[in-house]
């Protein structure tokens, strides 16, 4: 008799045990379904930057760049790198300073950081990871690029962050073949002209603001960048390209090969927009007028795939 009771207690403890089981798998099944942990985060890593303030654009201020070989008598230094920055300055945008490994601590870029990026912690170039952080990297004047950088920035392309680039590593590594798909030609050489040069619209694009569609009009500006056969969409081009004087390069321009001071290519899913001028204040007045004073702005939306505002 005892022994029958007991068991019909146990029985009951089991049947108890049994039913909260079920009733906590439920709730879980309803809480987090499956494919996803407790914390809502799906079992694969994003590949885009993770939601923050304002697109997360990244200034990439390269003190190789800064110290490194260069053409000028002196030292190229940071500032031309830093000339986007003002123009970036909006409340839909957050900026981030992106720099090369070892070059954190140095004097002149800790100055620099401290004023135009006050209380913001520095991204590592080279680093993948600090790369997926970021939804377009400006990456202007950046003659000289370390080769343990490139991959990173190429991956991160590839995976889809857009990218604006002017003189992206002409002088180091040079236009080898990486240099060439993010700077969107096959086989680039670097071109100028120190004083302004005609150049016409060729482009139907938004990035061109008011002068889009307005085929063959002629604005004036001085050229800076890279000549060759174009992978992407030409919005600018060089007039005259005897007034184009190359860089490092043991042949003439060939047929089809133009200085394009704007245009778009892309690698893999990221966007690029391509500029070929240089300006005392960075953009032609032609094109910021055009643009009503957004030009910078309007190629980080463009690139998110946003309305130009």
């Amino acid at each position: 008799m005892v022994k029958s009771r007991t068991m019909g207690i146990l029985a009951a403890i089991l049947l108890l045990l049994v039913t909260m089981s079920a009733a906590v798998f439920i709730v879980a099944w309803y809480v987090w379904p499956e494919g996803s942990d407790q914390n809502g985060v799906s079992g694969e890593q994003s590949q885009s930057a993770p939601a923050g303030e304002g697109i997360q654009v990244g200034v990439f201020l390269s003190g190789f760049t800064a110290t490194g070989p260069h053409r000028s008598t002196r030292a190229y230094g940071y500032q031309t790198q830093l000339r986007p920055v003002k123009s970036l300055r909006d409340p839909s945008i957050h900026l981030i300073p992106v720099v090369e490994p070892g070059f954190t601590r140095r004097p002149g870029l800790l100055r620099i950081l401290s004023e135009d990026f006050p209380g913001e912690t520095p991204l590592d170039a080279g680093n993948l990871q600090d790369l997926r952080k970021l939804d377009v990297l400006v990456a202007t004047s950046v003659a000289n690029v370390p080769n343990d950088v490139i991959p990173p920035i190429m991956t991160r392309v590839r995976e889809g962050m857009g990218l604006v680039q002017r003189q992206f590593g002409y002088l180091t590594p040079g236009y080898d073949s990486q240099m060439n798909d993010l700077c969107g030609f096959t086989d680039g050489v670097f071109g100028w002209n120190a004083s302004p040069v005609p150049c016409e619209v060729v482009g139907n694009h938004p990035l061109l603001g008011d002068l889009a569609g307005q085929i063959g009009k002629t604005i004036t500006l001085v050229p800076n960048g890279t000549v060759g056969h174009l992978k992407g969409i030409p919005l600018l081009r060089i007039t005259d390209m005897k007034q184009i004087m190359l860089v490092n390069a043991d042949r003439p321009v060939g047929t089809g090969e133009y200085l394009y001071p704007l245009y778009i290519s892309q690698w893999g899913h990221g966007k690029i927009v391509g500029i070929g001028f240089t300006q005392g204040k960075d953009v032609p007045p032609e094109l910021e007028a055009a643009n009503h004073g957004r030009f910078y702005i309007h190629c980080v939306e463009w690139l998110m795939g946003k309305p130009l505002n």
